[in-house]
C-alpha cells in the first residue's frame, strides 16, 4: 500500500506499525498521543518542520512489520505533550469554562508534588498544565487525577475560553458560565478540518478573545454578537461579525449550523477564517440564519 500526504498518522501506523520507527527518526515523537495521530502526514510535517516529501518517501520505504519495543518505548504517552527537552512531558487536565474548585486545585497540587513535576502553568486556554513529567509517570498521573485530558492539540475544538460574565463581573452584560459550559460539553474535542478555538465574553471588552478565535460570542445589552473566522498565528485574522444580538436560546442551533457548514466546506487543515476568505461569508451567513429559531417555520 502506498501512503499519501493526506492520510492520517493513525491510519498509516495501523496499516504498517513499523512506519513508527521511520517517523521517529525524522523527529515525530508524538505518536502515542490520541490527538496528534489524527493529524495527516502533511500536517505532521508542517508542525515538525520536516520536508513533507522526505517524510512521505521515508514511510513508503519501510517494509511491512511490527513496531519494535524500542519504538514503542519512545512513543508519546497518551495525553502527554512532549516538551522542549525532548525527554519530559506536560499534561493539561480539562477544566470546563476555567472554573475550578478547591478540591480540584488540591488534587492537582498533590499529584504534581507526588510525581515531581517541574512546574504548574496556567495556560491561555484556562487550563492548568502540569509540566516536566517523566514519560513513565504520565499514565499514573492521569489515573491519580481522575480528570479528562484537555484537547490542547489536534484537529478539533480546543477548550472553550469563558469570562465570568454577569455572574461575577461588574461589567458583564450577559451570562457566560452556564452557556460556556454547555458549549464546552457539546463541542470540546469535536473533530473538524483544522484546529478550532472558541471564546465566550459577557461584554465588549472581549476578555476571552471572542473576536480573535474561530468562533466567539460577545455579550451586549440586547443579546450576543457572534464572531467567526478569527485566528492568531503567523497570519493573524480578525473575526467577522456574523449575527448580532442573538438570544441565549438561539445560540446552540446557530453554532451547530456554523460547525456543520465549516465541516462540509473547509479544505483539510483550513481554518474557518481562511475558508471565509476563499468562499466569502454570504453562504455561511445564510446557512446560520436558517438555523435561528425565529427563522424556522
Amino acid at each position: 500500500m502506498r501512503f499519501t500526504l493526506d492520510m492520517k498518522l493513525k491510519d498509516i501506523m495501523s496499516s504498517n506499525p513499523k512506519t513508527v520507527e521511520a517517523m521517529q527518526e525524522l523527529g515525530l515523537h508524538c505518536l502515542g498521543c490520541a490527538f496528534s495521530v489524527n493529524e495527516t502526514l502533511a500536517n505532521a510535517a508542517q508542525m515538525h518542520h520536516i520536508d513533507p516529501n522526505l517524510l512521505l518517501e521515508k514511510v513508503n520505504s519501510v517494509g511491512q512489520g511490527e513496531m519494535s519495543p524500542e519504538a514503542a518505548a519512545k512513543a508519546q504517552p497518551p495525553g502527554g505533550i512532549l516538551q522542549m527537552d525532548k525527554k519530559t512531558y506536560s499534561i493539561a487536565p480539562h477544566i470546563p469554562a476555567g472554573v475550578v474548585t478547591p478540591e480540584i486545585l488540591r488534587k492537582i497540587a498533590d499529584v504534581s508534588e507526588k510525581y515531581h513535576a517541574q512546574a504548574l502553568k496556567v495556560t491561555s486556554a484556562q487550563r492548568i498544565a502540569i509540566v516536566g513529567l517523566k514519560p513513565e509517570d504520565v499514565p499514573k498521573v492521569w489515573e491519580d487525577l481522575g480528570m479528562d485530558p484537555g484537547h490542547a492539540v489536534g484537529l478539533c475544538v480546543r477548550s472553550i475560553k469563558v469570562c465570568p460574565g454577569d455572574t461575577f463581573c461588574k461589567r458583564g452584560l450577559q451570562e457566560t458560565l452556564s452557556l460556556g459550559m454547555e458549549m464546552d460539553k457539546r463541542y470540546h474535542g469535536m473533530q473538524l478540518p483544522s484546529k478550532f478555538k472558541m471564546g465566550v465574553a459577557g461584554c465588549p471588552n472581549k476578555c476571552s478573545d471572542s473576536a480573535s478565535v474561530d468562533l466567539g460570542l460577545m455579550g451586549t445589552s440586547k443579546g450576543y454578537h457572534l464572531y467567526v473566522g478569527g485566528n492568531g498565528g503567523v497570519k493573524p485574522r480578525q473575526g467577522n461579525i456574523l449575527l448580532e444580538n442573538l438570544q441565549k436560546e438561539e445560540i446552540i442551533s446557530v453554532v451547530d449550523a456554523v460547525m456543520a457548514y465549516y465541516r462540509e466546506n473547509a479544505k483539510p487543515q483550513e481554518r474557518l477564517g481562511r475558508m471565509i476568505d476563499r468562499m466569502g461569508i454570504e453562504g455561511l451567513l445564510e446557512y446560520a440564519k436558517q438555523a435561528e429559531p425565529s427563522h424556522k417555520e
